[in-house]
């Protein structure tokens, strides 16, 4: 009986070769392993098992004729890897020992197309897969691994993670090391050929997270196309809906645990800064000002960047980046002060049930305080109401003043943090002008001069900045008619006091160097 199974097989294989002879083309050789797809994914053993036998004899007769294929190795080799590569820990020896032997076969068809230098070093590796050695083995399989991949062209990455993912979705614990093994290897050998691919290949896994109990083995696989491609990944992440799904969260979170988090949070804060630069540039009110589009850019990079701080390890780096967090966060908060109208006719804002834009950006300020601060800090600016005072436009200025001041008496405002909000102060923006005036009116009050002159930077030119004779006239207020919100509970004096400060230091130093 096992005769005639054997010599049955072996007939088939001669009348596929046959077929493949008399109709020499691609198309015939792709729906020879379309066909056999169905039985090399099948759930029993000896289904698999028969499969790879015909495979096995078809490629061997293929590999020495390439002629046979016109190509088709090159053009589908992508998803034949994937289809073999989970088979190479079956749980029967002899599937995983043909599904070897067929990408041996695959390999060397492939590099005779792509005329590789290395064609023979190639059949010498494949020939060690008949080493009876087990290191051997092992060592000889790795090595095809690492070729293999190295073979796939670019453009077919997305067919062959399709091929080898779907059969997660089907198969034993073995078979899945095997399918984790051949992703990892392909980000690693392929990372400087797939660029162009990268969001294709985030989708890719992304889709599969949807679907699939392994969910770890995914997030690994996004951290390292992450860890090769940082901004690719980010921009892509970034297209997706403001409604953040759990699997964004998910991937956002996980690359913030990772050890990328603070690089990754660095370059959201980058792309903050940007956002909206263009537009900035004129006295209008914030949906004038704004387009929808940039709304929404600012707030799901905003969102972004709470998941990231969340899951974040390490404080003390995200301490370091506060100088420059801290401003990018409160400044898109002033811009959205009264900004609702611009996105009630917004689907997805309508979905987020959150009444007030700048409600997620003082949201994210409150996270990140929150692991740069002791809690007595964070406790007191609820219990001064803070967050309730920023998001109303009268009371905004009074909560930048007490959110200043819990900023200074817990040490982290640093000659960094001043420097970001000094041209501020300047701004074309209406609302950046009444935060910076609040702020630096508080921490005049709060530190005296001799205390703002320490934290004012060196290299600041504050005459060129605060030179005015009448702050209402000339100064950051100018066209803002008295009674405005937030006009009055400012003091006028501020600017006249930093230029003063400044002339003192300059004529300090003259005096200095003159007893010198």
């Amino acid at each position: 009986m096992e005769l005639l199974h054997r010599r049955g097989m072996e007939d088939l294989g001669h009348l596929i070769e046959t077929l493949l002879e008399a109709e020499a083309t691609s198309a015939c050789f792709c729906k020879v392993f379309h066909v056999l797809k169905g039985w090399l994914t099948s759930a029993k053993e000896w289904e698999r098992e028969r499969a790879l036998r015909v495979c096995t004899h078809v490629l061997g007769a293929c590999k020495e004729r390439c002629e046979l294929t016109r190509g088709c190795p090159y053009k589908q080799f992508g998803s034949l890897v994937g289809l073999l590569g989970s088979l190479t820990s079956d749980c029967l020896d002899t599937c995983h020992q043909r599904a070897w032997v067929c990408l041996g076969y695959l390999l060397q068809m492939q590099a005779k197309s792509m005329k590789v230098p290395q064609a023979d070093e190639i059949r010498c590796l494949c020939e060690e897969l008949n080493s009876p050695d087990t290191e051997t083995f092992a060592e000889t399989c790795t090595q095809i691994t690492k070729a293999v991949c190295r073979c796939i062209p670019a453009a077919q990455a997305v067919d062959f993670l399709t091929a080898i993912l779907d059969s997660l979705l089907h198969v034993m614990p073995p078979r899945a090391r095997a399918v984790r093994k051949w992703v990892f290897i392909f980000l690693v050998e392929c990372r400087e050929e797939i660029v162009q691919e990268v969001p294709k290949i985030l989708n890719t896994l992304y889709s599969y997270m949807q679907q699939s109990t392994h969910r770890p083995f995914l997030l690994r696989a996004v951290f390292l196309l992450t860890r090769f491609h940082q901004e690719p990944v980010i921009s892509s992440l970034l297209q997706k809906s403001l409604l953040m799904d759990s699997d964004t969260v998910e991937l956002w979170r996980s690359l913030g645990r990772s050890i990328l988090g603070i690089q990754i949070l660095r370059c959201l804060v980058e792309k903050l800064n940007r956002a909206g630069n263009d537009r900035l540039g004129t006295d209008s009110s914030p949906c004038e000002q704004h387009s929808c589009q940039t709304a929404l850019e600012t707030l799901t990079i905003t969102r972004a960047i709470s998941e990231v701080v969340f899951a974040l390890r390490s404080t003390e780096e995200l301490r370091r980046l506060l100088p420059h967090l801290l401003p990018s966060l409160l400044r898109w908060a002033s811009e959205m002060l009264g900004g609702e109208r611009q996105l009630l006719l917004m689907t997805s804002w309508k979905q987020l049930h959150v009444e007030k834009p700048c409600r997620i950006f003082l949201s994210a300020i409150k996270l990140v305080l929150g692991k740069c601060m002791a809690q007595k800090w964070t406790q007191l600016l609820e219990i001064w109401g803070v967050w309730a005072r920023l998001e109303v436009p009268v009371a905004h200025p009074e909560g930048v003043r007490l959110l200043t001041s819990v900023l200074l008496n817990a040490g982290v405002v640093s000659p960094c943090l001043v420097k970001n909000l000094l041209p501020w102060l300047n701004s074309c923006s209406v609302q950046l002008r009444m935060t910076a005036t609040a702020f630096f009116a508080e921490v005049r009050q709060e530190m005296g001069k001799e205390g703002v002159r320490g934290l004012l930077p060196r290299y600041c030119c504050l005459g060129c900045l605060f030179l005015w004779e009448d702050p209402w006239r000339t100064g950051p207020w100018s066209g803002v008619a008295r009674g405005a919100p937030g006009r009055d509970q400012v003091p006028t004096a501020l600017p006249v006091v930093l230029f003063q400060i400044s002339r003192d230091r300059r004529t300090t130093g003259t005096s200095e160097r003159g007893r010198h």
